[in-house]
């Protein structure tokens, strides 16, 4: 503690804390957020987007308290903890002691991480996720490091397989790190001494029975999740120039998001270290895994618009090493100072006032966190006034946001070229009553879908969402009867 490295580490973990209490205190809710919260207020086998089990941990949390602000910000600061908790001890036991230096360093370089920083403050899925792969991938860590006695590793595998199929009941991207690991060990299967066909046999219908809820939930909804991901949203006809869009945005948004510094170093060779040959072999799984992944990726481009941190899953069992991998302490700094910029851009742009909003229009992604209270009393008047049945938006992220803000359960969405969850929900009640107040901007006009469940369509107003004499951005209610 009395060395100024370890001052100055002290001092940039207090910021870091500091900046993620402030995001959690005053950020809007994002529109993902209040989407996934509906999903907790509506209980499921599973849902359309993502399986099941955040929300269900969501929906425990409504047993303890009713307040929703609690409910999405409660899970990421619980989910941190135990990653905290996995990285010192993961530390412990790779010094064979502790080491307060390099556990200090550990964790302020991993709450640097702006990908890391982003999913630890907002209630995605992604931060269980996050937490039950690195639970997986810690005990699949003890398999590597143990004695070659297969008996005594096995528990191990099994507990790396039970904590993997949570990770996958929670989003569907965790099978990008559940593949890396199985082919890295049939390939290396007798170099690495790995588990027998058997227990790799046992371990796949372990994580096939433990997805079942999805299984279920796809049967009795037109494999509608499937459909969704596996056709609906991969699309063959892309020309060259939306396959490069959607390859340069990939590895754009990965370099952004995953640390400049941290990719550049990816490079070093961190199994150098004087490592036994079974930590040198997860080391090299590690690397086979993320380098699998962005090639998968990458691939996914031609068909479909893949998103950064869909690669997350692939990067968690880099993370114990981030000491080594950033060799020098240059690179330490520098990590840690990229991670306290994109923190705070994050944290004003979000709840102060909008970054873009300084070079010219306010990107939409931004724009519609802000104003609710406005639009919410809008809204609930025009109803009134027009004894409106129902309010349907056209967009499920400004729908989200209404329902979350305004708590009205009964509002509903039609998205022109997606489906949603709300579609899922309105088969069981396909009714818009005889007359319906519709919410659309510029960027999701009325379509076709709403259209065609009315007879008239009017104008009513528009809702102009300023801040201080900055246009953000202007929405439209139309009646349609």
């Amino acid at each position: 503690i009395e060395s100024k490295e370890s001052i100055f580490l002290i001092v940039v973990l207090f910021f870091l804390l500091t900046i993620k209490i402030l995001f959690l205190l005053y950020a809007n809710p994002l529109p993902d957020e209040a989407y996934y919260w509906l999903w907790s207020k509506n209980r499921a086998l599973s849902y359309f987007d993502h399986p099941p089990l955040a929300a269900w941990l969501q929906a425990f949390l409504f047993s303890f308290s009713d307040n929703k602000y609690f409910a999405i910000r409660a899970l990421p600061v619980i989910s941190l903890g135990f990653v905290l908790t996995i990285i010192i001890v993961w530390q412990r036991i790779m010094s064979k002691r502790l080491n307060y230096g390099v556990c200090l360093k550990s964790v302020v370089l991993f709450l640097a991480f702006p990908i890391y920083a982003i999913f630890f403050s907002i209630s995605f899925p992604d931060h269980l996720l996050i937490t039950l792969l690195f639970a997986s991938s810690f005990f699949l860590f003890l398999y590597f490091e143990t004695d070659n006695n297969l008996s005594h590793r096995i528990y191990y595998w099994y507990l790396a397989t039970l904590f993997f199929s949570l990770a996958l009941l929670t989003k569907y991207n965790a099978v990008l790190l559940g593949m890396g690991v199985l082919a890295y060990i049939l390939y290396y299967k007798k170099k690495i001494k790995g588990p027998s066909f058997a227990h790799i046999l046992i371990s796949i219908i372990m994580i096939v029975l433990i997805q079942m809820p999805v299984v279920l939930w796809n049967l009795s909804n037109n494999f509608a999740s499937f459909s969704f991901h596996i056709v609906e949203r991969l699309d063959q006809g892309k020309n060259f120039q939306v396959v490069l869009t959607n390859i340069v945005g990939f590895i754009s948004g990965v370099i952004i998001a995953f640390s400049p510094i941290f990719i550049f170093n990816l490079k070093n060779d961190y199994s150098s270290e004087d490592y036994s040959e079974n930590r040198k072999s997860f080391i090299k799984m590690s690397k086979f895994i993320v380098v699998c992944s962005v090639i998968f990726c990458l691939f996914l481009s031609f068909f479909t618009n893949v998103l950064y941190y869909w690669l997350t899953p692939a990067t968690v069992l880099l993370i114990p090493f981030l000491v080594h991998i950033l060799r020098f302490k240059i690179w330490h700094y520098l990590h840690i100072l990229y991670g306290i910029a994109i923190s705070l851009i994050l944290v004003v742009n979000i709840s102060v006032y909008p970054i873009s909003a300084f070079f010219g229009n306010v990107d939409r992604e931004t724009a519609i966190l802000f104003g609710w209270e406005k639009i919410v009393g809008v809204v609930k008047k025009e109803k009134k006034l027009h004894s409106a049945e129902k309010i349907v938006f056209s967009d499920y992220r400004i729908g989200s946001l209404y329902i979350f803000h305004s708590s009205d359960l009964n509002a509903d969405v039609v998205m022109e070229e997606r489906r949603t969850q709300f579609d899922v929900w309105r088969e069981e009640e396909n009714s818009f009553g005889n007359s319906t107040l519709i919410v659309a901007d510029n960027n999701f006009p009325i379509g076709k879908k709403i259209s065609s469940h009315f007879e008239q369509i009017e104008f009513v107003r528009d809702i102009e969402i300023r801040i201080g004499n900055k246009l953000v951005r202007k929405y439209q209610v139309f009646l349609g009867t």
